[in-house]
């Protein structure tokens, strides 16, 4: 027999095998087998150390050059690598990581040096994260040969726990929740006063805690984005300092030089040490980091020449993710010039009304722009992804963006024949028509430096319209090509006119960075609009998923407030990329660029038009724009466009033209590997439509190519003999393009046709196939495990006999979560109802698959703390809250339901006191510790099938009764009170349909606006929706589903599903758990009935669990049966004849029955009784009736090998149920 020694040895041994901690890198005292000096490697001679070290770095700069700047900091190389494969990728760089946190002054045992762990595993996951599946999949189950069997199934374990956490980061819905997964995979506890210095150290280095390559696409859209097969963005540009032979891509963006690289790195690095730094002198992360932002402004006005002009207060430079969201900002500034007075009744031309009050955007150039221009100028996103790394839905509005108060107005560049359109009339024409016969305002674009490098439309007209209307009209010069004279930014600052401006075009920085100059008049206005009663439609609260406060000069105090606190270092970065060629250019005296620029642009038209005439056609340069001699907009003449012909003579049209650009940027070897040139990775600027004319693709002059030329020459006599290198990488593109076109079709298909897919590790399955209850034949297989392996009826050693035990499917808990966390929108939240399964481990399993808890008491509140769980993560909801159990809740940072208007007032008097003298004032975001509160509502739906259940009734006493006269009290205290913030309904559970709880959400929803709409402000920021989704106990299929539920919400209540800056959560328990959990009882007794005419009951068995674990199933049969089935004494499922038996329990008296009049195959003394889907309800109503002591949980897991085992709780013994009696 197994006796509980043996077992909990047997629990012990497998938990560790199966542990999910993921290890940092090692710290110094576990270097030993690296660098200790008894390694035999060290003996090695110096020869063969200094070959490996030249080997290492070889296949790094070949095969990993994002790590090459980290390399400086291994001393010693003693072991071969091989960087191809994934997991000696990322123990390298694990290892460099770990090298540079090595801070002497850190105590192994302080809060600082555990951040330091955290932070290594998220860098090492973040690593991880821009591997490709198959990559994943060799990295998680590839281990090595010499690993014994056990070494290698845990470490094959720990790699799959890290694989499957790294697919979760994007869903992290906060610091809080990250820092908790990351503890728990490092066995760190999440509790007590050293956890919380602990996630201050972590938090402060967070934004700095990815390599480099990552952190340069972060705080952007989906352009920049890194497809982890190629390594490169949809512009076939990267963020790795790979080698691009050829770079001529400015107009577009381009790939990071290695130099640039180096200087990001040293400045993330700089970033990282000084967030987990100890030094009492050292600035915090915030500090430094404004610093850092602060500078990059200024570099970037001594680069443009005003910085006098900043120093005047004249002009502010605000700081974009990129030139389009930059667009955004534009807008802004035209909002807050209607809502300056421009929109007042007494302001407006006669016959005017103020709903007549628009801003007007006028774009010209369409597409010969950034594509995004449009939207973003119209307050919509024009990417899935936004900066603040939130998901946004292309052509959607931002949030809360008052989108009917912005018509976009746009004038294509070219026409139906691919001609410039000459549109200075049309543009006059329109400004006139909005602005003498309607009121608003107009936003009128000039472009300087379209894709094909003309400008319109010309700046004289627009300076006479600015003249002509002083007020309404709103000039943005779009210069993100940066293409001009450096004097013209002073001008056009002193004009007045808004300039947006980037690093990533001409100056080659990585994408994408953007800037705007603003000049100060709507600075002020933007400052005044901010916290006026206009602000949330002059400065809709979407603007937070692109801009942080620190974009901002700290003189804009108001426009900062109103922004997130999130640092963007990825944009810090960008910039720093820029600055590299920008800094440099900008010392060039002015007549040595033009004349760099015309002697390139002149050698390389000649040589296209003498040499290449038959396979390219060059598109005529724009004409200058006319000029009256008081203002030039004319773009640098840098961008030479063409059109490639094909085999047959024609022309390449855009789609081509694109594959093209694809395939100059590749190693195209292995495919042509005889030829030399196909190695030669060119990348140029994208093609252009030219609509009915066809399409180019562009070669563009760089500021790199400016400073290098200049370095190189010594004088205008000189440029010519720099400029022969720049030649002859032009020759390497050109015979590249005819390479390709010879072989078009080959290459074609191998590299743009041919799709390859990798295999996810572990895909999702769709949703429908969620099916995460306990089989009867699994059942069957762990029944006969622990009968076996003895856990079961050990009548050898009668004091450690288990003739009861609950157990659990491990495997199956983890689905269940993933089924509901998959089923709903990722703005939707969860919290697991904790009174149906309040297990630790289950509630660890929680907390762990990023589900949150929701407790019914204030010692569920402390369990929850206990084991871990964030506090903002614990809603509490119980209906008999005390006054201490709110003041404790509340001081821990728990969020809280009220569920009555007495208890509001109670939480009024715990707000008073935290607020102190600045109550009522405070608004939501400037709560101070506050957690989030809300308000229990009853939507007065009714009853449900199962009326026990339902909470919705009229006489129900849970929550507000929402009758007339409670709304508008409702209504009123929310508006009184800024701190509520959330509402909260549950209708019922287990009996209540889709539609009727759907019903509730919708109810809750329309009170929520009402509240809005009365505040005059976004002040619901929580709808709670309850949980309630019934549990089939039939059979073991899983029905409704999760999916079926989000599906009928999705119909009947589909404000739900719109981003409105609102956090929806669900409280689902039983419907979770139920379905995961059984139980198991030896059958003690068996007794015959005596025959009765008419009846056919033949017996009763009885079993060791009645209505002490199974309450509600022994006194309200008719609605929570169980499903019951037999196995026999070797654990095989029972043959035995059908008949109708009851199954009793142990306890004192008649009731006591699990199943009353089933049909089961006939059970025998001694067979063993399995009762189904008892997950919730039956450990946490579990009775003291007769004494009789809880029974021991156990949890499994079963592949198609083996069954593993473990014992998850300890019976109680005879001493503790005494205890509890006193």
């Amino acid at each position: 027999m197994l006796n509980q020694k043996k077992l909990s040895t047997l629990a012990t041994r497998v938990a560790k095998v199966n542990s999910p901690r993921v290890a940092s890198p090692p710290s110094d005292s576990k270097r030993s087998p690296t660098y200790s000096s008894t390694d035999p490697q060290l003996r090695q001679r110096p020869e063969e150390l200094e070959q490996l070290a030249t080997e290492l770095r070889d296949q790094v700069a070949d095969t990993r050059p994002e790590l090459l700047p980290l390399l400086k900091s291994l001393p010693t190389v003693t072991r071969p690598w091989n960087l191809q494969k994934p997991s000696d990728a990322v123990a390298l760089s694990a290892l460099l990581q770990d090298r540079l946190l090595c801070l002497p002054e850190l105590n192994r045992n302080s809060p600082c040096y555990s951040a330091r762990d955290l932070v290594l595993l998220y860098t090492k996951l973040k690593y991880l994260e821009t591997f490709s599946q198959s990559e994943l999949a060799e990295y998680a189950n590839t281990v090595a040969s010499s690993a014994s069997p056990l070494e290698a199934a845990a470490v094959v374990r720990i790699r799959q726990e890290e694989v499957r956490v790294v697919r979760q980061l994007a869903t992290v819905g906060n610091t809080t929740e990250l820092f908790s997964r990351l503890a728990t995979l490092l066995h760190i506890p999440c509790h007590g006063d050293a956890w919380n210095e602990i996630v201050k150290f972590a938090a402060n280095a967070l934004p700095f805690a990815e390599q480099t390559e990552s952190l340069l696409v972060r705080g952007s859209d989906d352009r920049s984005a890194l497809c982890p097969l190629t390594k490169t963005n949809n512009y076939n540009a990267s963020t790795i300092p790979l080698a691009t032979d050829v770079a001529r891509g400015s107009c577009t963006c381009s790939s990071i030089t290695l130099q640039a690289f180096e200087r990001c790195e040293k400045l993330r690095q700089e970033l990282l040490l000084n967030s987990l730094s100890i030094n009492p002198n050292a600035k915090s992360s915030s500090a430094l980091f404004n610093t850092k932002m602060r500078a990059v402004r200024a570099r970037i006005a001594s680069c443009l020449d005003v910085s006098d002009l900043v120093a005047d207060n004249q002009l502010r430079i605000l700081l974009s993710p990129s030139g389009t969201d930059a667009e955004l900002l534009a807008t802004v500034a035209g909002l807050a010039r209607l809502y300056s007075g421009l929109g007042e009744e007494e302001n407006l031309p006669g016959g005017v009304g103020p709903e007549h009050c628009k801003v007007t955007s006028i774009i010209t150039a369409g597409g010969e722009i950034g594509r995004g221009s449009n939207s973003a100028s119209g307050g919509k996103h024009f990417s899935n992804l936004t900066p603040s790394g939130e998901a946004g839905t292309a052509g959607q509005p931002l949030r809360k963006f008052p989108i009917d108060l912005v018509d976009v107005v746009t004038m294509p560049a070219r026409d139906d024949n691919g001609d410039i359109n000459r549109i200075d009339d049309d543009v006059r024409e329109l400004v006139q028509e909005r602005l003498d016969r309607g009121g608003g305002v107009v936003l009128l674009h000039v472009v300087v430096g379209a894709k094909t490098g003309y400008a319109c439309p010309s700046m004289p007209m627009v300076d006479a319209l600015a003249v002509e209307y002083p007020y309404r009209l709103l000039v943005v010069v779009d210069a993100c090509q940066m293409r001009i004279d450096r004097s013209l930014y002073r001008e056009w600052a002193t004009k007045g006119y808004v300039v947006l401006t980037t690093g990533s075009k001409f100056f080659g920085g990585s994408p994408f960075c953007g800037a705007v100059l603003m000049p100060m008049r709507c600075v002020y206005e933007m400052e005044a609009a901010a916290v006026e009663r206009h602000s949330e439609v002059a400065f809709p609260l979407g603007l937070e998923d692109y801009f942080s406060r620190y974009d901002m000069p700290e003189s804009m105090r108001n426009i900062r407030a109103r922004l997130g606190t999130n640092m963007n270092a990825g944009l810090l970065l960008r910039w720093e990329t820029a600055l590299v060629n920008m800094e440099p250019y900008c010392c060039i005296p002015p007549k040595d660029i033009a004349a760099i620029c015309k002697l390139y642009m002149n050698t390389f038209r000649t040589k296209m038009q003498s040499m290449w005439g038959h396979m390219v056609e060059l598109l005529t340069p724009p004409e200058p724009t006319e000029n009256d001699g008081t203002s030039t907009v004319t773009p640098m003449d840098t961008i030479v466009s063409f059109k490639v012909r094909h085999e047959n003579g024609g022309f390449l049209d855009m789609a081509a033209l694109k594959a093209l650009h694809t395939l100059l940027s590749k190693d195209l070897s292995g495919a042509l590997p005889d030829d030399a040139l196909a190695k030669k990775r060119c990348l140029l600027g994208q093609p252009v439509s030219l609509g009915k004319s066809g399409a180019v693709i562009r070669i563009a002059v760089g500021a790199d190519m400016v400073n290098d030329v200049y370095v190189r020459g010594k004088g205008e006599s000189d440029f010519a003999a720099a400029i022969e290198p720049l030649s002859q990488d032009d020759d390497a593109v050109l015979n590249k393009i005819a390479l390709i076109l010879r072989h078009w079709k080959l290459l074609h298909h191998k590299y743009i046709e041919e799709c390859v897919e990798s295999t996810p590790l572990e895909p999702l399955k769709p949703l429908s196939d969620w099916d995460f209850s306990v089989k009867d034949a699994q059942v069957a297989r762990v029944v006969q495990h622990m009968i076996e392996e003895r856990v079961l009826a050990n009548e050898d050693q009668p004091e450690d006999e288990t003739k009861l035990a609950v157990v659990y499917d491990l495997d199956a808990i983890d689905m269940a979560f993933q089924a509901l966390l998959t089923s709903f929108p990722v703005h939707f939240e969860h919290r697991f109802a904790m009174k149906s399964c309040p297990l630790s481990f289950f509630i660890k399993r929680a907390i762990e698959n990023d589900v949150g808890l929701e407790c019914a008491s204030i010692v569920e509140v402390k369990h929850a703390l206990r084991l871990g769980c964030p506090p903002h993560r614990i809603v509490f909801d119980s209906p008999c809250k005390t006054r201490r159990d709110l003041q404790f809740a509340i001081i821990a940072g728990v969020e809280v339901n009220a569920d009555n208007f007495d208890e509001l007032d109670i939480i009024r008097e715990h707000a008073e006191a935290i607020f102190q003298s600045s109550f009522p004032e405070c608004t939501p975001r400037y709560a101070g510790n506050l957690p989030r509160i809300g308000l229990r509502i009853n939507p007065l739906l009714g009853a449900g099938a199962n009326s026990c259940l339902s909470v919705s009734t009229v006489q129900s006493k849970f929550g507000v009764p929402l009758t007339a006269e409670n709304r508008a009290r409702i209504i009123a205290f929310f508006c009184a009170n800024p701190y509520m913030t959330g509402l909260h309904a549950h209708v019922g559970s287990q009996g209540c349909s889709l539609e009727m709880l759907s019903q509730g959400a919708v109810v809750l929803s329309e009170l929520a606006n009402e509240i809005d709409a009365a505040a005059g402000t976004s002040r619901i920021k929580v709808l709670n929706i309850g949980g309630g989704l019934s549990t089939n106990f039939d059979d073991e299929e899983v029905s409704p589903t999760f999916a079926e539920y989000v599906e009928v919400l999705r119909r009947e209540a589909p404000q739900l599903f719109k981003r409105t800056g609102r956090t929806i959560l669900t409280e689902f328990g039983s419907s979770v758990s139920s379905k995961t959990g059984w139980v198991v009882s030896e059958v003690e007794y068996v007794k015959a009935h005596p025959q009765v005419d008419g009846d056919d009951l033949t017996q009763t068995a009885i079993i060791h669990a009645g209505s002490d674990l199974f309450l509600r199933a022994c006194y309200r049969p008719e609605l929570f049966a169980r499903r019951m089935s037999v196995y026999n004494p070797a654990g095989l499922v029972s043959m035995a004849p059908v008949s109708v038996q009851n199954v009793a329990g142990p306890l004192c008296f008649g009731g006591d029955m699990v199943g009353r009049r089933v049909e089961l195959p006939t059970i025998s003394q001694g067979d063993f009784v399995v009762v189904h889907d008892t997950g919730a309800n039956t450990m946490s109503m579990f009775s003291r009736h007769c004494s009789r002591p809880a029974p021991a949980v156990f949890g499994y897991r079963a592949s198609e090998d083996e069954v593993s085992l473990q014992l998850l709780k300890a019976a109680e013994t005879p001493e503790q149920v005494m205890s509890f009696w006193g």
